[in-house]
């Protein structure tokens, strides 16, 4: 019997072993580490949904990106800018959230590839969500959009949570293998008879 396995996986990561279904949206207890930005109100706090509800922010921020560096532009020629030899406004900044934009789309895939169900609707409607948080103000002035886009931070939980959620999907991926039936190899092929 191999499902001790998945059991032992589980236990491995310090987790209550529960259903291979419910790992992916078990709430996780808040971590340590985190400290600064925190999750808005209704965030979802499921790691698979969190993630991407974090993706869907992080996307539509570096989206709006685009839209604003005019305004970015005069916002730091009329106040001054710590940011000092870019060519680009926060351009380093914008390199590092592509990267984490990276982990965390990363986090999703190994989420979904190690679901026993589906879980690309659920997926799907968190991302929509993460996206939502700039609507109201996408329907404002280009500066106000700047203004918002200057004090946004994706929460540090972001983060923490994607590289959770992948690490316990590598372990529940590795169990779910482990404990799949064993193919039956191929029936040999007979050889043709001479006619």
């Amino acid at each position: 019997m191999k499902a001790p396995a998945l059991f032992a996986a589980l236990l491995a990561l310090g987790q209550t072993p529960v259903s291979a279904q419910d790992t992916a949206t078990a709430t996780p207890p808040p971590a340590a580490t985190d400290k600064g930005e925190p999750l808005p109100p209704g965030a979802p706090s499921a790691p698979y949904e969190l993630s991407g509800w974090c993706y869907g922010a992080l996307d539509e921020y570096l989206a709006v990106y685009e839209r604003v560096k005019p305004d970015l532009r005069a916002i730091d020629k009329a106040y001054g800018s710590s940011v000092k030899n870019e060519k680009e406004p926060y351009a380093s900044d914008i390199v590092a959230y592509r990267k984490e934009l990276k982990v965390i789309a990363g986090s999703v895939e190994a989420a979904e590839k190690a679901s026993p169900t589906p879980l690309q609707e659920r997926g799907a409607a968190a991302i929509k969500g993460g996206r939502a948080i700039w609507s109201p103000v996408e329907t404002k002035t280009n500066r106000e959009l700047a203004r918002a886009w200057l004090s946004w931070g994706l929460p540090d939980r972001c983060d923490s949570n994607a590289r959770e959620l992948a690490a316990s999907s590598a372990v529940l991926g590795q169990a779910l293998k482990y404990n799949a039936p064993e193919e039956a190899p191929p029936p040999a092929e007979t050889p043709a008879t001479p006619k």
